[in-house]
């Protein structure tokens, strides 16, 4: 459509015409346009009807637009020019169809209604206009009416245009905000109610707040009225007190008792707020009750303290039946039931015997041997590992034919919750209420999980007074064997020493390296004796649970180098490659580092004992999850899988027919089990079979790296300046002993029993004693406790004591007597050099 001319506005502008005379700005305007192109003809030519209507247009402050006849040819006021926007002025003079072609078609129908005589209303009339360059919707009150000519004919229409888009964006920001409202009201998790009046009707409520209250119709109807339940336990009264004071109201974890239909209450624990809502003067007029039911959180709560209370004193009970009658206490009170009890059951006869159960006043025990069947048909459910929960026995198709028997015990509802090992029940957590009860799945799931504890716990109980009573009658029956063991360690250290000694002082005086063989025979040999023996000692004391660890930060790379300068003999003279792999820096562990290195060597020595020469060991460390995981590889003779479950057992003798090896006693790695396991850990084995090779794995908890400080520079070449005295009743392991340290440099003096070593020392005053425990007139710690008694007279020296006994209750006597140190023979040479280089330290290794 073509767009309205502009109309010839002049810098003169002529007289405006009497009609026009305080017309606002828009009179200039139509006294300048040329109305001789419009329908309605020259200005000066304008019929009276047209001057009058004109002239009381203009003169309104509402927007007004009159359109005269057939094409609706627009004049309008100020206002108007205002609601037309950037359209203004051109819209004055042209037809409506062509000013406002985007709303033609309904500007058509107010022409043909208007011309025909009639009148139009509209309220919050939406229509897209395009009064700034862009289409925009616009919303308005319109009214429109006929404008008559002096005959009464209708000649135009006049529109009232009065725009309301701001108050309806307005209300309907309200009414998105109010649906929002609305919408979070319905959705909110907290519980919410708007109460009206002193008499607190219900004026609305969320969908939470109906689940509270449960199945019951409130609105419209008072606190009081609609809940007489809530009303009884004081909540009107707290109601009551807000509205007439003004002054909010909050609660925590309040009880509210809600009655059901069914005739049964139910408890919740609400945390809520009483709010007030004022009018514009001030006064209350509604109260907002928001709040969450708190119920599951706090039961959890609750129930997690009970479980953790009840954790603590099933450790404190003994006996099996203390056990069951503990826990059944604990269930029974937090469940408010009538009994509860567990009982060890029958698979085969299906029948139970309670021992002690626990229950109200006035409930009697049903202590003693029962039948299930007596009590209805749902045993064939509880060897499933099924629970059987029956909310009113009398109703259920299980137990209403035994309505009798349950009459007897004054039982109504049950939960049982079956114990299965092995696919067999073998006990039974029973909970009874007096009354019928629909057991939720929180109480069905705290009791299982009560009836999981109180069997570890009773299997622990019974486990314990097996393991004491077998503890006692080993005791009684094995102690001379233990003390025949030790004896004979100490037996077969003593002619040790001096073996080994002498391999020393050949290695020392065989210069030209004519008897390295027969030195590397000797050494092996001793080195496997002493293994030997402190394998056997090692189990001895397990088996007495004397066994000590150490507990401290341990680098598993420490581990491997100590054990592999311990095996590599041995590796070495088979010919085999031993490789090392890291993934990472080593783990740090917790454990005793002898006893990790004492495990890992038996690894290293049976993976070259039954490995071909030239074969090959690998040693991978690595870590899964929160585990250091260390692996012993090998290509050797492996291990045939109906072998496999009996490898760690003690003493065993596995087939090995096929190897090289001479075999042993089957203690190694039966020891080196019982070590893993000591320290948390775990040791097993893998083989595809014979010819396939072995892999160990051993598996220890990880703690984070500790802070490791640079190694001490190594002195042990040099001189060892320190003046000694060593007392020994056995000549030959005094005098290589002491031949060994006079090699290192030291300065020793010998006596051969403990009467010659007291007057030798107050001469001496030497720097370190070395003594031998077992003397024949005067033992080592009698020798020790007269040395201290010296005091300043001989200097303090640094008491150390030689033994063959090596158990834990045997350096305990040393540590007694005075001594700083306790070695076992046959003493390891470095470790006796670095203990003496430290001779004027007093403190104990």
């Amino acid at each position: 459509m073509a767009a309205p001319s502009d109309p010839p506005v002049s810098a003169d502008l002529p007289a405006l015409p009497p009609f026009l005379s305080g017309g606002g700005t828009v009179a200039p305007l139509i006294a300048a346009f040329d109305w001789g192109k419009t329908a309605l003809g020259p200005l000066d030519t304008w019929p009276d009807h047209v001057r009058h209507a004109t002239a009381l247009m203009l003169r309104s402050r509402t927007p007004i637009v009159m359109l005269w006849g057939e094409p609706g040819v627009m004049i309008y006021n100020d206002a108007y020019g205002v609601f037309a926007g950037a359209r203004h002025p051109q819209l004055l003079g042209s037809n409506v169809r062509e000013g406002w072609p985007e709303v033609a078609d309904f500007n058509d129908h107010v022409m043909r209604v208007g011309l025909a005589g009639g009148t139009l209303n509209y309220e919050d009339q939406e229509l897209v206009l395009h009064r700034h360059g862009r289409a925009e919707s616009a919303w308005m009150n319109l009214d429109y009416s006929p404008l008559l000519d002096d005959e009464g004919r209708p000649a135009g229409v006049m529109a009232i245009v009065v725009e309301t888009t701001g108050k309806v964006m307005a209300e309907r920001r309200v009414h998105g905000e109010r649906q929002r409202l609305a919408q979070l009201f319905e959705q909110a998790p907290s519980f919410m109610a708007v109460l009206a009046g002193p008499e607190h009707r219900f004026e609305s409520i969320n969908p939470a707040y109906q689940r509270l209250i449960g199945d019951r119709e409130v609105i419209g109807r008072s606190v009081a009225e609609a809940l007489p339940d809530a009303a009884a336990q004081g909540y009107v009264t707290l109601l009551d007190a807000v509205y007439a004071t003004g002054r909010a109201y909050t609660a925590q974890s309040a009880l509210f008792t809600a009655d059901t239909p069914d005739g049964q209450t139910r408890e919740h624990f609400l945390d809520f707020v009483y709010q007030p809502i004022r009018d514009e003067r001030g006064a209350v007029t509604h109260i907002f009750v928001e709040g969450f039911d708190v119920t599951a959180r706090l039961r959890g709560e609750q129930r997690g303290a009970a479980l953790a209370g009840l954790s603590e004193r099933l450790r404190e009970v003994g006996s099996p039946a203390d056990i069951g009658f503990a826990s059944a206490q604990m269930l029974g009170m937090m469940l408010t039931a009538s009994r509860a009890g567990y009982c060890t059951v029958d698979h085969e006869t299906e029948t139970v015997r309670i021992e002690r159960d626990w229950r109200r006043g006035g409930f009697d025990s049903l202590a003693g041997l029962r039948r299930f069947r007596d009590y209805g048909s749902f045993v064939e459910q509880l060897k499933r590992d099924e629970v059987v929960e029956i909310a009113d026995v009398r109703d259920d198709p299980r137990t209403r034919d035994h309505r009798a028997s349950f009459d007897a015990m004054r039982v109504r509802s049950i939960v049982n919750v079956p114990v299965l090992e092995q696919g067999r029940l073998v006990a039974l957590l029973f909970v009874h209420d007096e009354a019928p009860r629909a057991w939720s799945a929180d109480d069905v799931s705290l009791i299982r999980e009560v009836a999981n504890r109180t069997r570890v716990a009773v299997e622990r109980a019974r486990s314990q007074a097996i393991a004491q009573d077998r503890e006692e009658r080993l005791l009684r029956s094995d102690r001379r064997k233990d003390e025949f063991l030790a004896t004979l360690a100490h037996e077969l250290r003593n002619p040790l020493a001096p073996i080994r000694n002498a391999v020393h002082l050949l290695e020392a005086a065989d210069r030209e390296g004519r008897f390295t063989g027969i030195r590397e025979l000797l050494e092996r040999q001793v080195n496997h004796m002493v293994r030997l023996v402190d394998d056997l000692l090692e189990v001895s004391r397990i088996s007495r649970g004397l066994i000590t660890l150490r507990h401290e930060p341990v680098s598993l790379g420490a581990v491997i180098d100590a054990a592999v300068e311990s095996s590599r003999p041995l590796i070495d003279r088979e010919g085999h490659r031993l490789t090392l792999r890291f993934d990472g820096p080593p783990p740090w562990v917790q454990g005793d580092l002898v006893r990790l290195t004492q495990l890992l060597v038996n690894l290293l020595n049976n993976a070259a004992r039954y490995t071909d020469p030239g074969g090959r060991i690998d040693v991978h460390v690595a870590r899964d999850g929160a585990d250091a995981v260390l692996t012993v590889t090998d290509n050797g003779i492996g291990i045939a899988p109906e072998q496999l479950p009996q490898l760690f057992e003690l003493f065993s003798q596995l087939d090995r027919s096929h190897s090289r090896s001479q075999g042993g006693l089957g203690i190694g790695l039966s020891l080196s089990q019982t070590l893993a396991r000591l320290h948390g850990g775990q040791l097993t084995a893998t083989s595809d079979g014979p010819g396939q090779g072995s892999s160990f794995q051993l598996r220890l908890p990880e703690i984070p790296a500790a802070a490791a400080g640079a190694p001490a520079a190594s002195d042990s070449d040099a001189p060892l300046t320190a003046r000694l005295l060593l007392v020994d009743d056995n000549r030959d392991a005094a005098d290589t002993t002491a031949e060994l340290l006079r090699l290192m440099g030291a300065e020793v003096a010998v006596a051969y029993d403990g009467a010659s070593a007291l007057k030798a020392v107050r001469a001496l005053r030497p720097d370190a004693v070395l003594l031998d425990i077992g003397m024949p007139d005067m033992d080592g710690h009698e020798v020790a406790r007269r040395l201290r008694a010296m005091g300043e007279d001989i200097g303090h020296p640094r008491l150390i004591a030689l033994t063959g006994w090596g158990q834990e209750q045997d350096r305990e006597k040393t540590r007694e007597a005075g001594f700083d140190d306790h070695m076992v023979k046959p003493v390891d040479v470095d470790v006796l050099r670095a203990t003496l280089r430290a001779a004027r330290r007093p403190t104990m290794n």
